[in-house]
């Protein structure tokens, strides 16, 4: 879904769309929608620049960082972003950014593209590290045995000698 500025009626609009998971799957190759991506909002032009803000309702899949094992989860949240035309970004001639400069996105200067705003919201809500449970035991490194389902006979013998000192504090 594409906003165009020139449609824009009164410098102010709304907009909103359900994105069924096939539009926008994969979002990225870690992250995949197993429901509709529920967006809604609103978009203000004031002169060279475009502010959007709303919401985003729906729920995600990635794998276990340690079993591999798919590990659903919602997603909701808000946004609020500023865009800059390229050529006004450029005109700008800062030495330095700013931290509010570093919230301030580059577009053409004609649409706004919803359907990268809810991708790129979606992957800001994904935690870097998410678990199946507390407790996930992972994968043998050996033969690949899912260690929550069951245990293998692997021993490993590989220590990484810089570690090595610290097996004396166990025993």
């Amino acid at each position: 879904m594409r906003i165009e500025l020139e449609k824009v009626e009164g410098r102010k609009g709304d907009f909103a769309h359900v994105y069924q998971p096939d539009e926008l799957n994969p979002v990225d190759e870690r992250v995949t929608l197993i429901e509709p991506a529920a967006v809604a909002g609103k978009i203000r032009l004031a002169g060279n620049e475009v502010f959007v803000n709303g919401h985003i309702d729906t729920r995600a899949q990635v794998e276990c960082d340690r079993c591999l094992l798919p590990v659903e989860f919602p997603v909701s949240t808000d946004f609020q972003l500023e865009y800059v035309s390229g050529s006004d970004y450029e005109s700008s001639q800062a030495a330095e950014l700013t931290e509010a400069e570093l919230s301030v996105s580059v577009f053409d200067g004609e649409t706004i593209d919803v359907d990268e705003i809810v991708k790129e919201q979606i992957l800001l809500t994904v935690p870097t590290r998410l678990l199946c449970r507390e407790d996930c035991k992972g994968i043998c490194p050996e033969c690949g045995t899912d260690r929550n389902t069951g245990e293998c006979n692997c021993v490993t013998k590989d220590i990484d000698p810089r570690w090595a000192a610290l097996k004396n504090l166990t025993e």
